[in-house]
């Protein structure tokens, strides 16, 4: 019989989907054949999250400005006035320099030396020099920091989303769930710097993937539980249960890992895949029955702060382990150049739909397996949408 483990428990008598607080009422709209959103209509109110700091959500304590998409990127690729696109139904438009929400001073300062420490690591990676198992696990924590504050970001500054209460933060996120890295190479080195898969209903339902090009570098990111866990020979992570009370079963893994590690993606010498099993949110008992087994201690870095080993994909099926010193170039092969930016943005939508497949819909109200069914159909929009625009450029 598998062990059921409770995640956390939400002690409200309000309806939770994947996190985030919704009223009763959805509608669906759609202009001509262009599909727009599904959203909740409401009165506005307030934003009561201009008013909480995006690193641990309380009121802001000495209040400051965290730059989401930090100042150095831009420095990176030489350009200061690249400007990002916000919202579903009505867009807006900043420059990533403006792109500041409120924050605490010591939140700020403390996550600023992630900042330090991830930029090192980039800087690294982007110079074609190999890094170590520890510093990919900081680049991981990164991504956590820049994806969860994008989607708040989002829900900040568009007036159609303030409708979603987030039940965590920045602080509250990194580093908690298995998490996946794809890293690629443009084949024409522009000065980009953009991130994409963000303002889908869902991504902010779930804010679980999203892509972050860096001049010619482009970056996916991935996180949730059992994501990648199951198939790198962990625990087995299965029947996740999100709502007033979150939980899944939990039987043992089977001690080694098996290609593919996630069903939508497959090894190719022009990518890299990097993966990262996470056990932190589980309960102490759970992680001594389930994770304190031979296997596991030896392919974690962390194993009393629940973080996993570091493994990867490199051009074949083959997943290998890195060592908590060893090193690995990154860096794949440069993309065909018949390879469009449009293509290799479109597997972020099937990774979002991915991570909704994770969750056990089955004992939840009609109403959510109807939300969740949706969510998964836009995906299969937002992938044609992509693909016009692709022989568009053709």
């Amino acid at each position: 019989m598998p062990h059921v483990a409770i995640i956390a428990r939400i002690t409200t008598d309000k309806s939770y989907f994947l996190g985030i607080r919704y009223a009763p009422t959805w509608g669906i709209f759609c202009c001509g054949k262009k599909y727009l959103s599904i959203y909740n209509r409401w009165d506005k109110k307030e934003n009561k999250l201009a008013q909480q700091c995006i690193f641990c959500g309380k009121k802001p304590e000495n209040k400051n400005k965290e730059h989401v998409i930090p100042q150095w990127l831009s420095k990176l690729v030489g350009s200061y006035d690249h400007i990002c696109n916000f919202g579903l139904l009505t867009e807006k438009h900043i420059t990533f320099g403006k792109l500041t929400f409120p924050a605490c001073t010591a939140c700020n300062t403390k996550f600023g030396e992630l900042e330090a420490a991830a930029k090192i690591v980039l800087e690294k990676v982007m110079a074609g020099n190999a890094i170590t198992a520890t510093e990919i696990n900081t680049l991981l924590d990164w991504f956590d920091k820049v994806r969860v504050g994008l989607w708040l970001g989002q829900l900040m500054l568009v007036d159609e989303k303030r409708d979603i209460e987030p039940q965590f933060h920045i602080a509250d996120r990194i580093g908690t769930k298995d998490r996946l890295l794809i890293v690629e190479r443009l084949a024409d080195p522009v000065a980009r710097l953009g991130f994409s898969g963000t303002n889908t209903e869902t991504f902010m339902t779930c804010p679980s993937a999203f892509q972050l090009c860096i001049g010619d570098y482009l970056f996916t990111n991935a996180s949730e539980m059992g994501l990648v866990a199951n198939r790198l020979g962990y625990p087995q992570i299965s029947k996740i249960r999100k709502g007033v009370e979150t939980s899944c079963d939990i039987t043992p893994g089977r001690g080694k890992p098996k290609h593919p590690v996630v069903a939508s993606l497959q090894a190719s010498p022009y990518r890299t895949l990097i993966y990262q099993p996470m056990f932190k949110c589980f309960a102490p008992t759970t992680r001594t029955e389930y994770y304190n087994v031979p296997y596991v201690l030896s392919h974690s870095l962390d194993m009393e702060n629940g973080v996993g080993g570091v493994f990867y994909q490199r051009g074949d099926n083959t997943v290998r382990y890195l060592g908590a010193n060893d090193k690995i170039n990154i860096v794949p092969r440069k993309s065909p150049e018949n390879v469009s930016l449009y293509q290799m943005t479109a597997k972020v939508y099937d990774l979002q739909r991915s991570v909704l497949n994770l969750v056990d819909y089955a004992g939840r109200t009609e109403y959510f397996k109807s939300v969740a069914d949706s969510l998964k159909n836009e995906t299969e929009i937002y992938k044609k949408l992509m693909h016009k625009l692709t022989q568009h450029q053709r």
